[in-house]
């Protein structure tokens, strides 16, 4: 299984896939108070979804590894010393790699919309990370309810760029996973991905559940605009 990558594709329609306006808001960095009758920004934001909704596709490629151990340090398939990955891990028998992606359909709406209605623009992109977030939820959701099966349990999912996981780990996740082959995502020299609302992330699976732990608890950035989700 170790050198296996799957391939899984969701339908927009499935109940986990149900639109949270909220954290559309919080992306798009608006915290007003709406009125479902009067709110114009909600009103804007119903029309963006209704446009491209058809436009996407959820697909995820990963592998499932076993994970050993040596000196506190989990022994990853790529190079990394990060502390802060080895505290998501801790305790792990298994890790998961994994890339995410809601297409490029999105990316084309995106641009089409900075020309004719920055405003729409901007709410697109929210939605856009809105839907990515939650199609890595999902998938992770699913890995976790087949784990329980075997008594063990999801860790929270840590991603490069995170607290001190460089971001060029990006390279070595793309060619474990042969991203651009199996679900279309590039890289370039920058390493921005393409299609943009794209996402690779690791989790581990262990025989204790901490899943009050989240993402924000292990990062070290004080500057971020969503630190708030600590205290959630």
């Amino acid at each position: 299984m170790d050198n296996v990558i799957f391939v899984k594709q969701y339908s927009g329609e499935d109940e986990a896939f149900g639109v949270n306006k909220k954290e559309i808001f919080r992306y798009a960095g608006y915290s007003g108070r709406f009125d479902p009758k009067n709110d114009q920004v909600e009103k804007l934001l119903s029309e963006v979804i209704d446009d491209c909704k058809d436009d996407l596709s959820y697909r995820v490629c990963y592998r499932i590894m076993d994970l050993s151990w040596e000196q506190n340090s989990p022994q990853l398939p790529f190079g990394t010393d990060s502390k802060n990955l080895a505290k998501c891990l801790e305790g792990s028998s298994k890790v998961i790699i994994f890339a995410a992606t809601i297409g490029l359909g999105i990316d084309r709406k995106i641009a089409r919309y900075q020309r004719i209605s920055p405003s729409k623009a901007l709410l697109l992109q929210a939605y856009g990370a809105e839907r990515v977030e939650c199609l890595c939820d999902a998938f992770c959701k699913e890995i976790g309810a087949g784990a329980a099966k075997e008594g063990l349990f999801c860790t929270p999912r840590f991603s490069p760029g995170y607290g001190d996981l460089p971001l060029d780990t990006q390279r070595d996740i793309f060619k474990l996973l042969e991203c651009s082959v199996k679900i279309g995502v590039t890289l370039n020299d920058s390493l921005l991905m393409t299609p943009s609302k794209s996402v690779t992330a690791v989790f581990g699976l262990r025989n204790t559940d901490h899943a009050k732990l989240n993402k924000c608890e292990m990062c070290t950035k004080t500057d971020c605009l969503f630190q708030a989700e600590k205290e959630e």
